[in-house]
C-alpha cells in the first residue's frame, strides 16, 4: 500500500495541478449573495432557511451566483450544499433526499464552471461539506450516525462531478477525522478519487469551538490523507495570522485560507461586513508571499468584489514549495504533544491501566469514572505527556469499560491517549471516539503478520502510531541482536506494505527484571540498552520507549525507585525516546550521592567481580529505606517550620498553610509567628521585588498568603490595641477614579504589619484629614493617575499648611515625578515633610523609617526641599505652560495641506453598537500585549536577558493571559459596548466646528484645541478643512466602554483579598478598553473607506501604521479634559452606560473616548512646551 504523499498527488489531480503554476482563487460566500437575491418563501417550498433545496427549486440563481464568481476571477466555486448532512435536512424533514440534492448542487456549479473554463484555465468545483449542527465529541450525534450521513453526502457531490470535497468549517476535531474516512469509503463505492481539502474554524478565544488549538489540528490533519488544510470563517483576516503563520511554518500539506469580511454590523436588521476587497487582497498576498499559503478565498461577508480584488493580487504569485516532513506529534483534543521533547523523554503516564494499578483497577470495577479521571488528571499535573489507558481485566467487558471512560477522559484530560489493549475490536472502538492523534499500544508479531496487518489498517484509517513490541511468533527478543531483527521485520510491513511513516513507530525493544537473581536474566538490562542503540542506529526516523517498571519487577518500592530512575537516565544516553512510567516517582540524578548511583549502575550493566555481587551490593544498600516523591512536598517537609512558613510567604503558597502554622503555634505566639517569621518573609519579598528579581504579580501572591495566614492565626490572638506596627490613610484624590495605584500600596503596606485606612478614590481633602486625625495617623498617601490630580494633591498640601498641619504626607502616581513633589510639593506643604512614592514598596520602606522600624533612614533623613534654598527652584511645565498659553491660543498656518479626499460615512450622527455585534473574544485580539504585560501587570524584564524574558513571557505571562481572556468571556465580567458616530464639520483658526447633520448650517459643537508654540506649530484642527474652502469635512467620535461590571469585578476581587486576580483582572480590563477603542477605530476606518492603508500586523497599529488618527482627551494634542462634557451629549452616552465624574473623568474607569481623523498626515504630536518627540 502506498504511502500518502501530497508531493506526489500535486500531479495526479487537474486543481491540484493549477497549483504547481499558481495561487488558486476560491469564490467568497454563497449565503451573504443568496441573501441579495430577494427570494420568497415558495422559493423554498416553504422551508425558510434550506439554502440547499434552491439547487432544486432556484438552480437559476445558485449557477448566476458562480457564474458571478467565475468572472470575478475564481478558479473554484463551492457547491451550494453547506447544510447537506441528512440528519441536518433531517431539521426539514428532507432527510431522504439528501444524496439526489448535493449530487444537484455539485452539477449546478458544474455547469457553470464547463461555461467558463479553457484549456489554457480549467475552472473547478469544489464539493461543499459543511459540520452539520452537532458536535460528536460532546455526544449530540454518535460517531456511526455521523459517518454514515457523511459517507451519503460525499456520494452526491462525487456523483454530481466535484472536482475535489472541501470539508469546511470544521469545529470538531473529532468531526474532521469522521468526515475524511467518510468521504474516502464513499470515493472508493463510487470509484472516482479526487482531492481532500479541509478547512478548521478557529475562534477568537484561539480554538475551535470544542477547544482545539491550530498546532492539534495540522497533528490530527498531517496523519489523514488530505491534500489541503487550511482555515475559514469565524473571524476576519486580522485574527487568523497567528494561525496562518503556525501553518505555515509546519504544515507539509498546501494551505487554504478563507476568511469572512470581519465582523458584521448590524444595519436595519442587517448584517453589514466592513472588511473592503483590498484589504482582504492585501491579507492574502501578505499570506501568500510570508507563510506560503497556495488557495485563498473568502467566507461570509465576501463578495465578487471580493474575489477579484483578490484575484489581481494573485497574478504573478506562485506557492512555495511545502515542508517534506512534518515532525511527528501526538495531540489530544486539546494540545498538540511532540514525540521529542526539549528537556528529558516523553512521559507516558502508567497508572490508568487496570493491570497494572490497582488502585485504577479498584475504581474500574466499582463503575467510578470521575475516580478514574481523577488519576488521570494527576498524572497529567505529576508531568506526564501521554497517558496509556488499558481496561482489560478478566470477566469484563474491556470494549465497554474502555469508552465508558474515554467519552469524558477525552474533554476533560488534555494529554493524548495512549491505547492499550490486545483485541482488535478494543482498539478500533477506541479510536473511533478519539478526537486528535492518538497511539496504539500495542503491534507486534506475536500471532503472526494477519493480526498485524488488521492493525496497520486501523492505525492508517484513524491517523495512529504505534507502540511496537519486539515480539514474533517465537517469544519475546532476549538479545539486541534479536530485538534489531523484530523490529526490523515490523518496520518493513508497517512502512514498506502498508504506507505509515517511520515516524508512527515507537519501538519498546523490551526489559526484564535484573532484580530477581535469575542468572538467565542478570544482563537483561544491558542487553535492552544495546537494543535501543542498534534499533536507532540501523532503522532512520523511528523512535524508542520502554515499559520503564519491567526493569524493577519484584524489589522492594524503594529499590525500585531507584533502579527506574537510573536506567531511565542511562537508557536515555543509548538513545531512548519515551518512558512509561509514574512521573512522579523518578528522582532526579542530582538527588542520589554517587555511591547510590554507581551501585545501580553496576546492577543494569552486570558488573560481576570477585568478592562483588552489585544485586546484593544494590539491595543491602537500599534494604528498608522508603520511598519518594519526586515532588517538592517532601523537601518542604525537611526544613524547619520557621523556615518552611517564611518560603511559603516568599513562594506565595497559601495552600495548606493551616497545618504549618499549627505546628508553629506549638512554640510561639500568633504574633511572634506574625511578627518574626511572616513578616522577615515580606521582607526578603520587598528585597527581591526592588533588586528587580520579583515580578509584582508574585509580589500579591506573597501578600495573598501573608493575609491567609494572618486570618489563620487571628482567632488564636489575644485582642491587644496597637497591635499594628502603624497607620498610613490612604486615599485617590478628588476627581481621580483611578485606583489601581493606591490598593497596591495598601495590599503591599498592610500585609507588611501596618494598619491601611483606605478611603477608596475621589476623595475630598476634608474627608482624608478627618481620617487622619481619628486614625491617628502616622502617614498619609495621596494617589493620583491624572495631570490634574497633581494639581489637586498641591491644593491639598496648601490647605494643610494653612492649617498647621505636620502628618508626613506620601504622594504617589502615574503623573508624578521625584522633582515635582520634592519641589513643587514640598513647597506647597511648608508645615510638613512630604515623600515621593515611586511604587508600592516606596511607601512600605517610608513608613519603615517614619515609625521606626527601619535600621537606617535613607528616604526621611533628607532636609526637606523648603528648608533648603529655593531661589533656583525651576519652573513646572505647568508653570510654563501658563507662561505660554498666547502662543498655544495664536493662530498660525502650520502648512498642512487639506486631505485629497472628503469620505462618506455610512450614516450621519450616533450610533449604539450592539452587544451581538461585539466579540469580546475579537476585542482582546486587539490587546497591546506590551502595555499590559510591562505596565498594568508588571513584568518587567528586569536583570533578564532579552532571550530568558521572552522565554519567561511565553511559557508565564501569556497562558495566563489566554487562560483570563477565556474566563472573563465565560463569566462576562467585561461588557464591551460602544457609541460612535459621524458629523460634517470645518475648522475655524484653533477650532474644530461641529454641525447638524440635519442643517449643515448649524453649529451643534465647538472645540478648542492647543497649537504649537514652535516648530511646525501644529494644531489638531489643521487636519479638517478650512471653513473657508468651501467644502465640509467629515469628523467621527468614539466612546467605549467594557461597563460597570468590570468596575464592581476589581472591587470584589479586591474587597476578598484575591490580589494577584485583582491586578490581573483590573490590568485587562484597562487594556481591553484600549483595545476595543483600537478595534473600532480599524471598524470605522473601514466604513470610510480607508482601512487599505492598514498594516495587517496588529501590534503595527499601536503605532498608527494605518491612515488617520484617534485622538483622546486628556493627550498632548487635545489636553482639555473638560471637552468630555461637550462628547458626551453628542453620543447620547448614557446609552451605553458611561457618564462624567465632577473632574471630568469617563464613570466606569476601564472606558475611553476619541476624536476619529481620517487626513493622511493626522498623527500623534505633541502641544506642550517640550522638544518634539520627547
Amino acid at each position: 500500500m502506498t504511502r500518502f504523499d501530497p508531493r506526489a498527488r500535486l500531479e495526479q489531480f487537474p486543481i491540484l495541478r493549477t497549483l504547481k503554476n499558481r495561487v488558486l482563487v476560491f469564490d467568497g460566500g454563497m449565503g451573504t449573495q443568496l441573501q441579495l437575491a430577494n427570494l420568497t418563501l415558495d422559493d423554498f417550498r416553504g422551508l425558510e432557511g434550506c439554502n440547499e433545496l434552491l439547487v432544486e427549486t432556484r438552480p437559476d440563481v445558485v449557477q448566476s451566483i458562480h457564474e458571478r464568481y467565475f468572472a470575478a476571477g475564481a478558479d473554484a466555486v463551492e457547491t451550494n450544499s453547506f447544510g447537506g448532512l441528512p440528519y441536518v435536512l433531517a431539521e426539514f424533514d428532507i432527510a431522504h433526499r439528501a444524496f439526489e440534492l448535493n449530487k444537484m448542487a455539485a452539477e449546478v456549479a458544474r455547469k457553470a464552471a464547463d461555461k467558463f473554463s479553457t484549456k489554457e484555465r480549467p475552472r473547478f468545483v469544489a464539493g461543499s461539506i459543511g459540520p452539520g449542527t452537532k458536535l460528536v465529541t460532546l455526544g449530540h450525534v454518535s460517531p456511526h450516525e455521523m459517518f454514515e450521513g457523511y459517507k451519503i453526502y460525499a456520494k452526491g457531490l462525487l456523483a454530481g462531478g466535484a472536482d475535489c470535497l472541501n470539508i469546511e468549517t470544521c469545529q470538531d476535531i473529532l468531526q474532521v477525522k469522521i468526515a475524511v474516512n467518510a468521504a474516502r469509503d464513499a470515493m472508493a463505492e463510487i470509484g472516482r478519487e479526487v482531492p481532500i481539502f479541509c478547512t478548521v474554524t478557529i475562534e477568537t478565544t484561539g480554538t475551535m469551538l470544542v477547544g482545539s488549538d491550530i498546532a492539534t489540528a495540522i497533528t490530527t490533519l498531517e496523519a489523514m490523507p488530505v491534500d489541503v488544510i487550511g482555515l475559514n470563517c469565524a473571524t476576519g483576516p486580522d485574527l487568523m495570522q497567528e494561525s496562518v503563520r503556525h501553518l505555515g511554518k509546519t504544515t507539509t500539506r498546501t494551505i487554504m485560507v478563507m476568511p469572512n469580511a470581519g465582523l458584521p454590523r448590524n444595519v436595519g436588521g442587517k448584517a453589514v461586513y466592513d472588511l473592503t476587497p483590498a484589504e482582504l487582497a492585501r491579507f492574502q498576498a501578505r499570506f501568500v508571499t510570508e507563510f506560503g499559503v497556495g488557495v485563498v478565498g473568502g467566507c461570509c461577508g465576501t463578495t465578487p468584489e471580493h474575489v477579484q480584488a483578490m484575484a489581481a493580487a494573485m497574478k504573478g504569485l506562485q506557492p512555495v514549495e511545502r515542508p517534506k516532513d512534518y515532525q511527528p506529534q501526538l495531540a489530544s483534543l486539546f494540545h498538540s504533544v511532540p514525540l521529542d521533547q526539549d528537556s528529558g523523554p516523553l512521559i507516558v503516564g502508567e497508572r490508568t491501566n487496570a493491570n497494572g494499578s490497582k488502585k485504577f483497577k479498584e475504581l474500574m470495577v466499582a463503575g467510578d469514572v470521575e475516580g478514574m479521571l481523577q488519576m488521570a488528571k494527576e498524572q497529567v499535573h505529576e508531568g506526564s505527556h501521554v497517558l496509556d489507558v488499558c481496561t482489560a481485566f478478566v470477566g469484563r467487558d474491556e470494549a465497554g469499560d474502555m469508552l465508558k471512560l474515554l467519552h469524558p477522559m477525552v474533554q476533560q484530560v488534555t494529554a493524548p491517549i495512549m491505547v492499550d489493549s490486545t483485541q482488535i475490536d478494543v482498539v478500533e472502538k477506541a479510536l473511533q471516539v478519539i478526537p486528535g492523534r492518538a497511539i496504539i499500544n500495542s503491534i507486534n508479531l506475536e500471532d503472526g503478520e494477519e493480526k498485524a496487518d488488521a492493525l496497520c489498517r486501523l492505525a492508517k484509517r484513524y491517523g495512529a502510531m504505534f507502540v511496537a513490541l519486539t515480539i514474533d511468533e517465537e517469544g519475546m527478543a532476549k538479545t539486541a541482536d534479536r530485538k534489531l531483527a523484530v523490529a526490523k521485520r515490523l518496520h518493513d510491513i508497517v512502512v514498506h506494505r502498508h504506507g505509515l511513516n517511520p515516524g508512527d513507530l515507537i519501538f519498546d525493544p523490551l526489559t526484564f527484571t535484573i532484580g530477581s537473581g535469575d542468572e538467565a536474566s542478570r544482563d537483561a538490562g544491558v542487553q535492552t540498552l544495546e537494543g535501543i542503540r542498534l534499533i536507532k542506529q540501523h532503522i532512520p526516523g523511528v523512535r524508542t520507549i520502554l515499559g520503564l517498571s519491567n526493569i524493577s519487577f519484584g524489589l522492594d518500592p524503594y529499590p525500585r525507585q531507584i533502579l527506574n530512575s537510573v536506567y531511565l537516565a542511562e537508557a536515555r544516553k543509548y538513545g531512548l525516546d519515551a518512558a512509561i512510567v509514574h512521573a512522579s516517582k523518578i528522582i532526579p540524578l542530582h538527588k542520589l550521592d554517587d555511591e547510590d548511583k554507581q551501585v545501580t549502575l553496576d546492577l543494569i550493566h552486570d558488573r560481576r567481580r570477585e568478592g562483588y555481587d552489585p544485586l546484593f551490593a544494590f539491595l543491602g544498600r537500599f534494604a528498608g529505606k522508603k520511598r519518594v516523591d519526586s515532588g517538592s512536598g517532601n523537601d518542604e517537609n525537611a526544613l524547619p517550620v520557621e523556615e518552611r512558613l517564611k518560603k511559603r510567604i516568599i513562594d506565595g503558597n497559601k495552600n495548606g498553610i493551616g497545618k504549618h502554622l499549627d505546628e508553629a503555634r506549638q512554640k510561639y505566639t500568633p504574633l511572634q509567628i506574625i511578627n518574626d517569621i511572616l513578616l522577615d518573609g515580606m521582607k526578603v519579598v520587598g528585597d527581591l521585588f526592588g533588586s528587580g528579581e520579583m515580578q509584582l504579580p508574585f509580589v500579591l501572591q506573597s501578600a495573598e498568603c501573608m493575609k491567609a495566614a494572618v486570618a489563620l492565626l487571628q482567632p488564636h490572638m489575644e485582642k491587644v490595641e496597637g497591635e499594628a506596627k502603624g497607620t498610613m490613610v490612604l486615599a485617590t484624590v478628588r476627581g481621580d477614579v483611578h485606583d489601581i495605584g493606591k490598593n497596591l500600596v495598601d495590599i503591599v503596606v498592610s500585609n507588611n504589619g501596618y494598619r491601611v485606612v483606605n478611603l477608596g478614590i475621589k476623595v475630598p481633602v476634608e474627608q482624608i484629614l478627618e481620617a487622619a486625625k481619628e486614625h491617628k495617623a502616622d502617614a498619609i498617601g495621596m494617589s493620583g493617575l491624572l495631570v490634574k490630580s497633581t494639581v489637586v494633591m498641591k491644593e491639598n498640601l496648601e490647605l494643610m499648611s494653612q492649617r498647621g498641619i505636620a502628618t508626613p504626607v506620601i504622594c504617589g502616581g502615574a503623573a508624578l515625578n521625584r522633582h515635582y513633589v520634592e519641589n513643587d510639593l514640598s513647597a506647597a506643604y511648608t508645615s510638613g515633610p512630604v515623600y515621593y512614592g515611586a511604587d508600592a514598596f516606596s511607601g512600605l520602606h517610608i513608613m519603615d523609617e517614619l515609625t521606626g522600624r527601619a535600621k537606617a533612614k535613607v528616604v526621611t533623613q533628607t532636609p526637606q526641599p523648603q528648608k533648603r534654598l529655593t531661589s533656583h527652584r525651576r519652573m513646572t511645565r505647568a508653570e510654563k505652560e501658563q507662561l505660554l498659553q498666547h502662543a498655544f491660543a495664536e493662530y498660525a498656518d502650520s502648512g498642512v495641506a487639506p486631505a485629497p479626499v472628503v469620505p462618506t460615512p455610512p450614516f450621519w450622527g450616533a450610533s449604539v453598537v450592539t452587544p451581538q455585534e461585539l466579540d469580546l473574544g475579537t476585542v482582546l485580539q486587539y490587546v497591546n500585549k506590551k502595555a499590559l504585560y510591562r505596565l498594568q501587570w508588571q513584568y518587567k524584564q528586569g536583570k533578564r536577558s532579552d532571550e530568558d524574558y521572552a522565554k519567561f513571557v511565553a511559557e508565564t505571562v501569556e497562558p495566563r493571559f489566554r487562560e483570563l481572556a477565556k474566563r472573563v468571556k465565560a463569566e462576562k465580567t467585561l461588557e464591551p459596548r460602544v457609541v460612535y458616530g459621524w458629523w460634517p464639520c470645518y475648522s475655524e483658526r484653533n477650532s474644530l466646528v461641529v454641525l447638524d447633520p440635519r442643517d449643515r448650517r448649524t453649529e451643534i459643537s465647538r472645540f478648542d484645541f492647543p497649537r504649537q508654540p514652535s516648530g511646525r506649530r501644529l494644531c489638531l484642527a489643521d487636519f479638517f478643512r478650512k471653513k473657508d474652502s468651501g467644502e465640509l469635512d467629515v469628523v467621527g467620535f468614539s466612546l467605549v466602554t467594557m461597563g460597570a461590571v468590570a468596575t464592581h469585578e476589581s472591587e470584589r476581587l479586591f474587597r476578598e483579598n484575591r490580589f494577584d486576580e485583582y491586578l490581573h483582572f483590573h490590568g485587562i480590563s484597562v487594556e481591553g478598553a484600549e483595545a476595543l477603542a483600537e478595534y473600532w477605530h480599524k471598524r470605522m476606518r473601514q466604513q470610510i473607506g480607508i482601512a487599505a492603508e492598514d498594516s495587517p500586523v496588529i501590534e503595527d497599529l499601536f503605532k498608527q501604521k494605518y491612515q488617520g488618527s484617534r485622538y483622546s482627551f486628556g493627550y498632548p494634542a487635545c489636553p482639555n479634559i473638560e471637552d468630555q462634557q461637550k462628547l458626551l451629549p453628542l453620543l447620547e452616552a448614557s446609552r451605553i452606560g458611561v457618564t462624567l465624574s465632577e473632574e471630568f473623568q469617563l464613570v466606569p474607569e476601564q472606558s475611553t473616548s476619541a476624536i476619529i481623523c481620517h487626513h493622511p498626515d493626522a498623527k500623534y504630536f505633541n502641544v506642550s512646551v517640550m522638544a518634539p518627540g520627547s
